[in-house]
């Protein structure tokens, strides 16, 4: 259950930005891409900077709304290349705000390349739920290999993942000590993946003996690869202080 909430807390209403027919008079059909323009998309979508073939190309900003803008680059009307996307919205049936922040490259109008992706809930009184963190590697609007980090108001309170390619660590914990408790075992809960290897265990003790035998032993294995693990644990922990439940004096 607390897995599912960890996971479900960085997902985010990201729309396709598509192909673009400019609406007004006095648009040649055919413009460089260093002539800035006004383009008004929609009744409450806009873009200023630079146009070619009536439609974003080079570097601008569009907006939708209040909440919602991307600067950056675009390719052809798309976002593509390198910018910095904001997105604020109130998720109708919680009430709470969220705030996604994603900087990094792009391609084809997703999150595609290197970035940092940030997510902030809010609260409808003004306190923080949980902050969060993405930062490596995304294809299609999904970080396909990298470090994530949540800090939410649950027991644990923090949710840890690395993932790259046929490797997975996710671990439910706390940020104080991760290697002194991956050592001694203590963490809350631990899901290992590396190749065909898969091993996993709670701090709780197995209901039935064949059950504890399962968790000791995945344990056992689970320290003795400690040396590979650790630099991940320091990146968890550098990354777990940049998220905080504070909010801004």
């Amino acid at each position: 259950m607390k897995k599912k909430f960890a996971c479900s807390l960085m997902l985010a209403l990201i729309l396709p930005f598509g192909a673009f027919a400019p609406v007004g008079a006095g648009t040649s059909s055919v413009q460089a891409a260093s002539a800035k323009q006004w383009l008004q998309i929609s009744a409450r979508t806009t873009y200023y900077g630079e146009v070619a073939n009536g439609q974003p190309h080079g570097r601008g900003t569009i907006k939708w709304g209040e909440g919602k803008q991307y600067s950056g680059t675009f390719v052809n009307g798309k976002r593509s290349g390198t910018g910095k996307y904001v997105n604020t919205y109130t998720d109708d049936q919680t009430g709470r705000e969220h705030t996604v922040v994603y900087n990094g490259t792009w391609s084809g109008d997703a999150m595609h390349g290197r970035g940092t992706r940030t997510e902030k809930v809010t609260e409808p009184g003004g306190m923080i739920f949980s902050d969060g963190i993405q930062i490596g590697v995304f294809q299609k609007n999904a970080l396909s290999k990298g470090y994530e980090v949540i800090h939410a108001m649950a027991d644990p309170d923090y949710s840890f993942s690395y993932r790259a390619a046929d490797y997975r660590l996710d671990i439910l914990g706390s940020n104080m000590s991760l290697v002194q408790d991956w050592k001694t075992g203590t963490l809350f809960d631990v899901q290992y993946r590396k190749g065909s290897v898969r091993k996993s265990y709670s701090l709780f003790q197995g209901q039935t003996s064949a059950e504890e035998k399962a968790r000791l032993s995945s344990l056992k294995y689970l320290q003795s690869v400690t040396g590979e693990v650790t630099p991940i644990l320091w990146q968890f922990k550098a990354l777990s202080e940049r998220v905080t439940l504070k909010k801004p004096q």
